[in-house]
C-alpha cells in the first residue's frame, strides 16, 4: 500500500488525513505538537460549532476523525524531506519513512510586534485574525500594527465593525502602496509613527502607551505584520517558495511531483474553513496523481513491451 506523509497535525493536515485514509493509502501525519490553531480560546465561526469550540478540542476531534479510518499520527518534528528514487524519504528526529506523496500543511506562526509583553495579551486583546475576531470589537477602539498593504487593507476591514480604527507602524514609515494610503486618508484612519512601549490592562487589553508617553485607548489590537510559515521543508524539494509562502496551483500542487501544499503556508485568508478545504483538495488531488501512476503500471503489467 503506497504512503502518504502529511506534514502538519492542524485542521489542514487532519482534513487532508481522512480523504487520503478513506481511500486506503497509507497515511502518515507528522505533527510536532505546535500550531496556531492549538493556541486559540475560543472560535465562534467554526462550521458545526454553534457555540464556539476551542483551538485544542477541534484539533483533538480531527485527530480522533483521522484515526478512525487508520491515519497515523506521527508526533515527531520533520527535518528533512527529500527524493528518494521514485519516493520520499522523511526524516524526522526519532526516524525515517519511506512515501509515495507529500502534503506540507505546517501552517505559519505569526509574526510578533516588538511590544513588551505582547503575548500576555493574546486572545485578551491582541489578535491576528481581522476575519475572526474583528466582530467581538463592534463599536470599540481598535488599533493595527503594522506599515504596509497589508495593515492598510485590515484597518479598512475594520470599518465594517468600529469607527474608531487607527495604524500603528510602531516607529517605522507608512509604505503602503498610494492608492491604499489615499483610502486610509479618506477614511479618516489616523496613522501613528511612534515607539510602542507596552500594553496596558488588567483582565483584557485597554491601552498602548508610545515611547514618547502617549496612552492610545484600544479594547483590541490586530497584528499585521505578515507571517513566517513552515517553508524550509518545500525548499529542500525545491518547491517555490514566495515572500514566506508556498506557492501553489489552484489544485494545491507544486511543480515537484506527488508534492502539494495547503492553509496557512501558502497564504490566503488564513481562516479554519479555508484550511480545511485546502487540506481536501490537496488531498484528492494527490489521489488521483497517484492513481494515475498506479494505472499506468498495471496497464504495463497487462500489455507487457511497447
Amino acid at each position: 500500500m503506497s504512503g502518504v506523509a502529511i506534514v502538519g497535525g492542524g485542521p489542514t493536515g487532519l482534513n487532508a488525513a481522512i480523504y487520503t485514509a478513506r481511500a486506503d493509502r497509507r497515511t502518515l501525519v507528522f505533527d510536532d505538537g505546535g500550531g496556531t490553531t492549538r493556541g486559540v480560546d475560543a472560535m465562534e465561526n467554526v462550521y458545526g460549532f454553534p457555540d464556539g469550540v476551542t483551538g485544542p478540542e477541534l484539533v483533538e476531534l480531527g485527530r480522533e476523525h483521522a484515526r478512525k479510518y487508520g491515519a497515523e499520527i506521527v508526533e515527531s518534528e520533520v527535518v528533512r524531506i527529500e527524493p528518494d528514487g521514485d519516493r520520499y524519504r522523511v526524516e524526522t528526529t526519532a526516524a525515517e519513512y519511506r512515501v509515495d506523496g507529500v502534503i506540507v500543511a505546517t501552517g505559519a506562526d505569526y509574526e510578533r510586534p516588538a511590544i513588551a509583553d505582547v503575548e500576555s495579551y493574546e486572545g485578551r486583546g491582541v489578535s491576528y485574525c481581522v476575519e475572526c475576531d474583528a466582530y467581538f470589537y463592534r463599536d470599540s477602539p481598535v488599533a493595527v500594527v503594522g506599515t504596509d498593504n497589508y495593515a492598510a487593507t485590515e484597518a479598512l476591514l475594520l470599518l465594517d465593525y468600529t469607527d474608531d480604527v487607527r495604524i500603528l507602524t510602531n516607529g517605522s514609515s507608512f509604505e503602503a502602496d498610494e492608492s491604499l494610503r489615499e483610502r486610509v486618508t479618506a477614511a479618516g484612519i489616523p496613522v501613528v509613527t511612534d515607539r510602542l512601549d507596552r500594553l496596558v490592562g488588567d483582565e483584557t487589553l485597554e491601552a498602548v502607551t508610545t515611547r514618547s508617553g502617549d496612552e492610545i485607548p484600544v479594547d483590541g489590537l490586530f497584528v499585521a505584520l505578515g507571517t513566517a510559515g513552515g517553508t524550509d521543508l518545500a525548499e529542500m524539494l525545491g518547491v517555490p517558495v514566495d515572500d514566506g509562502e508556498i506557492r501553489t496551483d489552484p489544485d494545491q500542487s507544486t511543480p515537484v511531483d506527488r508534492v502539494y501544499a495547503a492553509g496557512d503556508v501558502t497564504g490566503g485568508h488564513q481562516q479554519i474553513a479555508t484550511s480545511v478545504g485546502e487540506g481536501a483538495r490537496a488531498a484528492i488531488n494527490l489521489l488521483e496523481e497517484l492513481r494515475g501512476a498506479d494505472y499506468v503500471d498495471y496497464k504495463k503489467l497487462e500489455s507487457g513491451p511497447a
